[in-house]
């Protein structure tokens, strides 16, 4: 049912199922939903634009193993700009993939932050 799913944060759209086995990464799941926003956004609004942009790069942080404390909670508070600021369902979407990992995976994006070096 669509309505329960989207409580959940589980939407990316409507009449999909993907399997993913223990083996796969979730950064590398919401990295890969994420690029696929980026292609797909009309670019009319910014914070879609931009933000799915933004958000994808840091991703790219996390699956390297280079992101920093500071990614994590910008990461975060991109998803919330850009899920409450964009006109359409692909922008306001655009962040439940991401959402969803760190809500059930965090463990993945934390083991991806080096260490900080206080210099």
């Amino acid at each position: 049912e669509y309505e329960s799913l989207k409580k959940i944060g589980s939407m990316m759209g409507s009449g999909g199922v993907i399997v993913i086995d223990d083996s796969s990464s979730m950064v590398e799941v919401a990295k890969y939903f994420m690029d696929f926003c980026v292609s797909e956004s009309c670019g009319k609004c910014t914070p879609c634009r931009v933000g799915t942009t933004q958000m994808y790069k840091l991703l790219e942080k996390f699956a390297a193993k280079e992101a920093t404390n500071r990614d994590l909670e910008q990461l975060v508070e991109l998803c919330e700009l850009v899920a409450k600021t964009s006109l359409c369902g692909l922008g306001q979407t655009a962040p439940n993939p991401v959402m969803s990992t760190l809500r059930y995976f965090k463990d993945e994006y934390l083991n991806s932050i080096k260490e900080e070096k206080n210099d």
